[in-house]
């Protein structure tokens, strides 16, 4: 024979489930809400420019001037690029960047992503007046060492953290 549910009894069980839903949402918001949102910022751009258009985004104008495909290191100590392998080299113009505002580039084919190179791996030389880290005003210009067999779609321009500032679609 079953003996009923003190009415009591059931109203503390219902209580309790509130009380432990709340705190699981809580713990949720305030635990992991940081690091999924910083992990969002480094996979969906907030600003994207269409190619072969330029795009204002907090203050600076950016723009893709040039891609250039190479099968090796431009420059007096150009050294070959590992088998199946060619460097592309993405030139963009940026104009109003304060000096010192550092960035980095990443280049995506849509499904797989490459750091862009840094000084000392496979790079092309830097014309005057250019950075590859937003270290200064004016142009930038980033080197990827990517698989032959690659179809890069876009650019993005990333903070040092990985937080992508814009996607440049190319």
């Amino acid at each position: 024979m079953k003996l009923p549910v003190p009415r009591k009894l059931w109203q503390r069980n219902a209580l309790a489930m509130v009380v432990v839903v709340a705190a699981l949402a809580v713990l949720v918001v305030v635990d992991f809400w940081p690091d999924w949102s910083r992990y969002r910022d480094t996979v969906s751009p907030p600003h994207v420019i269409a190619a072969g258009r330029s795009g204002t985004v907090d203050g600076q104008t950016w723009s893709i001037s040039g891609v250039r495909h190479l099968d090796r290191t431009p420059g007096p100590s150009a050294r070959p690029l590992p088998k199946g392998t060619v460097l592309q080299v993405v030139s963009i113009d940026r104009t109003n960047g304060p000096a010192g505002d550092l960035c980095t580039g990443v280049i995506t084919d849509g499904t797989r992503r490459w750091q862009a190179e840094s000084v000392g791996g496979f790079s092309a030389v830097l014309p005057d007046n250019v950075s590859d880290r937003c270290t200064r005003p004016g142009p930038v210009q980033f080197s990827f060492l990517l698989p032959r067999d690659v179809v890069p779609t876009a650019v993005d321009v990333t903070n040092l953290d990985g937080r992508i500032r814009l996607r440049l679609q190319l």
